[in-house]
């Protein structure tokens, strides 16, 4: 199972938690989403695709008098249907700066991130390569041991892009 457990703050917009969501699982704000909370749906509008009744960046998560244990679902990658489960585990004064990362498990859903061939061309060119070849495709290593590394759920680096402005809608 793929996780996430983020702390946000009552005054957040949607389309800020929209961004947060994207950063938390590793995507790239390149597919289509919408949030379905009480019954109706919630995202932006892009040319060419679902028209929204409310302006999300004027929506926040406080305007639902959310209680513990409730939950609404952000789906996005509509040919994929990434679909989150949010759960309000708490509710309480932020103490700490948010957004923030408290923990995760899980790799990205982004369909390209379960190309299992990468990994195995990694296992291969080790496995195959003699000792005294190495030293020569060390090159060769650093570059997918990087790629693997990049997709791999990191709490740290997830909390140093939530630092970071989130784009204007």
């Amino acid at each position: 199972m793929i996780w996430r457990r983020l702390r946000v703050q009552s005054n957040t917009s949607l389309a800020d938690l929209h961004h947060i969501i994207q950063i938390a699982m590793g995507w790239d704000d390149y597919y289509l989403h919408y949030f379905h909370i009480y019954g109706e749906d919630y995202g932006v509008h892009r040319p060419g695709a679902t028209c929204f009744r409310h302006d999300v960046s004027q929506v926040f998560v406080e305007d639902f008098g959310f209680d513990v244990g409730d939950r609404f679902t952000y789906t996005c990658n509509f040919f994929e249907d990434w679909l989150c489960d949010v759960r309000v585990e708490a509710i309480g004064p932020v103490v700490q700066p948010a957004p923030r990362c408290f923990g995760g498990s899980g790799r990205q859903g982004d369909s390209r991130y379960y190309k299992y061939d990468e990994y195995r061309v990694l296992l291969q060119v080790i496995d195959l390569v003699g000792a005294e070849d190495r030293d020569d495709r060390m090159d060769e290593f650093q570059r997918l041991v990087e790629h693997y590394d990049d997709i791999r759920f990191s709490r740290r680096l997830v909390n140093k892009q939530l630092k970071e402005p989130f784009p204007k809608q």
